[in-house]
């Protein structure tokens, strides 16, 4: 797959899981392994005040590391995982 279809696959899809003020638990992380079984891409939106400018990207990098895929793309408070 080459860079711009990538982006355009990015772009397309839609938000499936938010992250609310109760944060990460475990029945978010099996949410999302379960999505990546079945979904090439999946989107993830942490609700505004969630997260922090500064701690945003370690954030993205230790939920890829806990739901065992790797981040694609991310901005601001959406970022976009896939199976590695």
């Amino acid at each position: 797959m080459d860079g711009k279809q990538l982006k355009r696959e990015i772009q397309e899809v839609k938000v499936t899981i938010r992250i609310g003020h109760n944060g990460v638990k475990e029945s978010l992380i099996l949410e999302i392994k379960d999505q990546l079984k079945t979904r090439k891409l999946i989107k993830i939106k942490a609700n505004k005040g969630v997260l922090d400018a500064s701690s945003r990207k370690l954030f993205w990098d230790e939920l890829a590391t806990n739901t065992d895929c790797k981040v694609v793309s991310q901005k601001g408070n959406i970022a976009v995982f896939m199976n590695k």
